[in-house]
């Protein structure tokens, strides 16, 4: 994984209790995006919880139409 330098601007107050919790404060920010993209991801995957429930057809059916690309006419898949 390649790094890359960046300039970023926060108050003082931040800074300062960024460098109280974490000496390294690189790593301070890195963890502190890998979490915030992991609670993206977590709030859009509960966001999704129910989505099924609207459709007619059995999600057994939607599923199985998916993994034949039934309606697909890309990627070479004419059925």
């Amino acid at each position: 994984m390649g790094m890359v330098k960046a300039s970023i601007t926060i108050s003082d107050d931040l800074y300062s209790e960024a460098k109280r919790e974490s000496a390294n404060f690189s790593a301070l920010v890195s963890d502190a995006l890998k979490e915030y993209f992991r609670m993206r991801k977590v709030k859009r995957a509960l966001g999704s919880f129910g989505a099924w429930e609207e459709r007619t057809e059995g999600s057994q059916k939607i599923v199985d139409d998916i993994r034949n690309g039934r309606g697909r006419t890309h990627a070479r898949r004419h059925r």
